[in-house]
């Protein structure tokens, strides 16, 4: 006897959860196979619907060789024309069915096989009844799908002798004609006559086993040639077929929990390496080792019979080895004690270090309990201070929105009034100068000139003009004064009449704007009493809040009425510095005890100099803009005093300042303007001009000089390179220089002195001297070269000279 191989197959992973089906599935396979040992039936080995191998026992008993048969699968009509050959073979010969199929006898001795698993457990099964024999080819397919024919299927109906001839056409790709057609419908009557069951309607499921949802016609017609009709009834052979099968399933079962068992303790070992330490994994393996030699074993020569049931035998009692069973040495048991002790020692140690931490948090929390209650009516009036001091704010915050608009709004009117003068002043010097201009232009033509009514007025308070200040440069005793250097700004009694009216009734407006304000909200001492409060109060909150940030915007509306009829082009102003609200800003915030250290220290440090950023010079900023006259000399020389002061004074204003900036900007802006619109020098040859055109033409030169000494009054505080392009590029050497080369010698050199006599000392100096300069440096060069030194003008114009010489390199 032999030992069959197991065939090969796909490993399954076993469900691990499903315990109670492995318990049936071992008791099935038990059953099964006591069946099939006690059975006295032919074993009939047929290929399983998923591809099972076929087991050849005739190949196990005549060569011992295991192996597995490979079969190739035929068509139903191929089995079909094998089985009606067999049929008729046997109606012929008329011989023993077991001989005329098999061909192969069965000896008594081979008829008990003996199967043998890897678990030991041997099965034994004796074959009573005559076996198949090993098949190939047609055969092995008709076995497969019909299994083997028995007695009981002899004669049991009448098979064709031939094939489906239709069939075979159609599967050609060829259309049967009609006598084809009609001999196919003959030996289908035929087979009804002879008993044959053809089956005429298959009820066929929505979906076929694949899981396809596509239902296809021409599958499922009910066609002959596609289905297999089986004739035949045999209960016994099925009966024996299912046998076998479940015999079959229950050995590859048995194989499949072998493979799956050791798979499963080799993922248990690992996950016990990962999930537990060296100590605890030698534990686990001695606690194993113990129960394994309590276990009994079983047998491994152990076999199932025919009629043998097989139960596991257990020892009387346990085997232990002796290296588990030991006895603990009282030196082993002291250590054990100790190393309890110690380790309580430890956990006794770090409670008590809990209990110390928390006892003294305790304490903490008690003191500070303590400290609260003692600090809580004091809390509670800082608490009451805030409250009162939000409700200050908000309310201070709002009348300031309600009344800056008013404040505004009378700023405007005051500015419209000084911008009115201002360009009716500009706009009559302008007109007076086009008027003698054209008046000249036509005497040169020696035509009577024509004036219309406007033109002899204008005239007329002109030269009254002209007179009124020449009588008043004879009573103060001045000096000799030029012609067009002094600025004609006169008005009338009644024009300043009607501007001090409307001055007096913005001013009466002012002072009703805070009539509904109490003091605290209306004056400068009155916020900063407040503030000072709260900063004495609490200081770090005050720093916190930044309230010296704040405190400038706050008071910008009340210094803004206070300083609303303040303007530096008025004689006998107001001074900036002995206001009122100054003296309270510097004095905001002093103690007694303060030092020079506390002061670098206090936020308010810069209270005052950021009050005139952003009140001060955008106020200087708008009256430039509406009053400043470039040609006049009072106001050109107010305005660069009032501004050199502020940057002496508060060092915080300069390139950083955008308020400052601006001013600054505009000023030269208002400048360059002036030089566009203001002068106008006559060109006339030296034949023609006398009398009235050298007049005009010495005054026109002399305002031009003025308007020069007027812009370099900025050098300082202006960059040079403004001053250059304003004064020298844009004034001098466009005009001035050109009426000095249609001058004289003598004429030119007093031109000449008039034009140093303005220019900065810095500029006359070597090394310092603007390139702009040359060329009325050059030009003074060539005119004392024109110089007579015998006569004494000549003399007395090269002495002026002197200072431009020395410039000129």
């Amino acid at each position: 006897m032999s030992v069959m191989k197991k065939p090969k197959r796909n490993i399954r992973r076993r469900d691990f959860d499903n315990e109670e089906n492995e318990g049936e599935e071992s008791e099935e396979t038990h059953i099964l196979t006591k069946k099939a040992t006690s059975k006295s039936t032919d074993l009939k080995m047929k290929k399983e619907k998923k591809k099972h191998s076929v087991l050849s026992f005739e190949e196990e008993w005549n060569d011992a060789d295991d192996g597995e048969v490979f079969q190739v699968k035929k068509s139903s009509h191929s089995k079909k024309i094998k089985k009606i050959l067999e049929k008729e073979k046997d109606k012929k010969k008329k011989k023993d069915d077991k001989s005329d199929q098999n061909g192969i006898e069965i000896d008594v001795s081979e008829k008990t096989k003996e199967i043998t698993f890897s678990n030991e457990l041997t099965i034994k099964i004796r074959h009573n009844l005559p076996l198949n024999p090993v098949l190939n080819g047609r055969e092995a397919e008709m076995a497969e799908k019909d299994g083997s024919s028995s007695e009981d299927e002899k004669g049991a109906g009448h098979k064709f002798s031939h094939p489906d001839h239709v069939k075979q056409v159609l599967k050609s790709g060829k259309i049967p004609d009609a006598a084809m057609i009609h001999a196919a419908r003959k030996r289908r009557q035929q087979a009804r006559e002879m008993g044959d069951f053809i089956p005429i309607e298959e009820k066929v499921s929505k979906y076929d086993s694949k899981g396809s949802r596509l239902v296809r016609e021409d599958e499922h017609d009910m066609c002959d040639d596609d289905i297999r009709i089986n004739m035949q009834v045999n209960t016994a052979a099925i009966d024996l077929e299912r046998r076998r099968e479940a015999f079959n399933a229950a050995i590859e079962q048995q194989g499949s929990e072998e493979s799956d068992k050791g798979e499963e303790e080799e993922w248990e070992k690992q996950q016990i390496r990962k999930g537990v330490t060296g100590a605890q994994l030698a534990a686990a393996q001695q606690e194993t080792m113990y129960y394994g030699y309590s276990m009994p074993q079983v047998p491994s020569d152990m076999s199932v019979g025919a009629a043998v049931c097989v139960e596991p035998t257990l020892p009387a009692t346990p085997i232990i080895p002796d290296t588990v069973m030991h006895t603990a040495s009282p030196q082993s048991v002291a250590n054990r004690l100790k190393e309890r002790l110690q380790e309580l020692k430890e956990v006794h140690r770090r409670h008590t270090l809990d209990r110390d931490e928390k006892a003294k948090e305790l304490e903490d929390l008690r003191a500070e309990c303590v400290k609260i209650k003692a600090e809580a009516p004091t809390l509670a009036d800082r608490f009451r201070f805030y409250q009162d001091l939000r409700g200050y704010v908000t309310d201070l915050v709002e009348c300031l929105d309600e009344k800056v608009v008013i404040i505004s709004a009378m700023e405007q009117r005051l500015l419209s009034l000084y911008r009115r003068r201002t360009s009716e002043l500009t706009s009559r010097r302008r007109q007076d100068m086009r008027d003698q201009a054209e008046e000249l232009a036509v005497s040169t033509k020696n035509t009577t000139p024509k004036r219309d009514d406007q033109q002899v007025r204008r005239a007329a308070e002109r030269e009254g003009r002209r007179i009124r200040r020449l009588k008043a440069r004879e009573t103060k005793s001045l000096q000799k004064h030029a012609e067009g250097m002094s600025s004609d700004d006169e008005v009338t009694e009644m024009e300043l009449a009607m501007l001090r009216t409307q001055k007096e009734q913005i001013e009466k407006d002012a002072r009703y704007v805070f009539e509904d304000a109490l003091d605290e909200f209306s004056t400068v001492p009155g916020v900063l009493q407040r503030f000072d409060l709260w900063k004495r109060t609490d200081r770090d909150a005050y720093s916190e809040a930044y309230v010296h940030m704040c405190l400038p915007k706050a008071l910008g509306p009340l210094i803004r009425l206070r300083i609303l009829f303040w303007s530096p082009f008025i004689e006998g102003g107001l001074d900036l510095d002995e206001t009122r609200w100054n003296q309270q800003l510097l004095l905001y915030n002093i103690r007694d005890n303060e030092t020079e250290d506390l002061l670098r220290e206090d936020p308010d440090l810069e209270l005052v100099p950021k009050c005139v950023e952003k009140i001060i010079i955008p106020k200087l900023d708008q009256l430039m803009g509406a009053q400043w006259d470039p040609m006049s000399t009072s106001q050109s020389l107010a305005l660069v005093n009032v501004v050199t002061k502020l940057l002496q004074d508060y060092p915080t204003l300069g390139p950083n300042s955008k308020a400052f900036t601006l001013l600054i900007n505009n000023i030269a802006e208002k400048m360059r303007e002036a030089v566009d619109n203001d002068v106008f020098i006559p060109i006339y040859p030296r034949t023609i001009m006398d009398g009235r055109m050298s007049a005009f033409f010495q005054r026109q030169f002399a305002t031009s000089v003025k308007l020069l000494s007027n812009i370099v009054r900025w050098q300082g505080l202006l960059s040079d390179e403004v001053i250059c392009e304003i004064a020298l590029d844009s004034l001098l050497n466009r005009y001035l220089l050109m009426a000095i080369r249609l001058s004289d010698a003598t004429d030119a050199a007093v031109k000449c002195h008039m034009v140093g006599s303005v220019l900065p000392r810095v500029w006359l100096h070597s090394g310092h001297t603007p390139s702009q300069l040359m060329p009325l440096l050059n030009q003074t060069k060539t005119i004392a070269q024109q110089l007579d030194v015998n006569k004494p003008l000549s003399r007395d114009a090269l002495e002026k000279l002197s200072g431009l010489l020395k410039a000129a390199p």
